[in-house]
């Protein structure tokens, strides 16, 4: 039960059931989460935004009530595979919003499909550096990371804690539907494929940083950063600012690592202004 506004659905993907919630009607934008969260994570910003577009909440490819397939989660097929998603629902020429991971996935959905993505708003994203917290690298490790990931992921309320700035924002329906679709059977292991794939100890790995490849893109393009994310720091969209200079830079103030969450309110208001503004550019 994701208790989200929009209609829960499925799309099946050579042989994959995709979960994903719809809501609005209009231009297309594509929701996606980071790693170890569900769609769950977009519930502050579906009504704002489907008052206007045509909203796709999805699972990625492991997570939620997505099928947990035996895969190697590569995310370059996870893209394919969410691509393919997209397609089957008749979706072109969307804005793809992606948090975290989540982010990481709609650039490279940018890159590899560029006919199903018009611009992009990077939300924390991963992709941008090789920088991540300490945990997250250890956890890479074969050996020391068997132990240490069944305490460390799975939406637990540490993990919780660490993606908010200000922690009475871990609401127990979060805890509660965060601890529910980590425990269906596979989600660890796809979490855990996923982690591997994309990270060792050193940091992210060089060919998943993406920062590079933004401004060959060629589409409008938002950084949404909370100013105190303690998993990808705000260096990493100055950086990509500086790269890319026509990307636009938000940076809010007293936020973490989720601030379509932590400032709901901010960021549906930057999301809209960005995505009409694209709109009248291109009328």
């Amino acid at each position: 039960m994701h208790g989200l506004s929009g209609t829960s659905r499925y799309v099946t993907v050579d042989g994959i059931d995709i979960h994903y919630v719809e809501a609005g009607q209009g231009s297309p934008v594509l929701l996606y989460h980071g790693l170890a969260a569900a769609a769950f994570t977009w519930r502050d910003n579906i009504a704002a935004l489907s008052q206007h577009y045509r909203v796709f909440v999805f699972d990625v490819l492991g997570h939620g009530d997505f099928d947990k397939p035996d895969v190697d989660y590569y995310p370059g097929d996870v893209a394919d595979i969410m691509g393919k998603a997209a397609v089957q629902l008749g979706i072109s020429d969307a804005a793809a919003i992606g948090n975290s991971a989540g982010g990481a996935l709609a650039m490279m959905m940018a890159i590899k499909h560029p006919e199903l993505v018009s611009s992009l708003v990077l939300v924390g994203s991963s992709g941008l550096g090789k920088e991540v917290p300490s945990f997250i690298r250890i956890l890479s490790m074969p050996l020391v990371g068997n132990v240490l990931r069944s305490h460390r992921l799975g939406g637990n309320k540490l993990m919780l804690q660490s993606v908010f700035l200000n922690r009475s924002l871990v609401s127990q329906d979060l805890v509660d539907e965060l601890r529910r679709t980590p425990s269906l059977p596979g989600a660890k292991e796809a979490v855990v494929r996923t982690l591997l794939r994309t990270v060792k100890l050193s940091g992210v790995r060089d060919e998943f940083v993406l920062v590079d490849r933004l401004s060959g893109l060629g589409i409008p393009i938002m950084l949404v950063w909370g100013e105190q994310d303690k998993m990808f720091p705000v260096s990493h969209a100055y950086h990509a600012s500086e790269l890319t200079p026509a990307a636009r830079l938000e940076v809010l103030s007293q936020c973490g690592h989720w601030p379509h969450m932590e400032r709901a309110s901010d960021f549906n208001s930057l999301a809209l202004d960005f995505l009409s503004s694209n709109e009248l550019r291109n009328s």
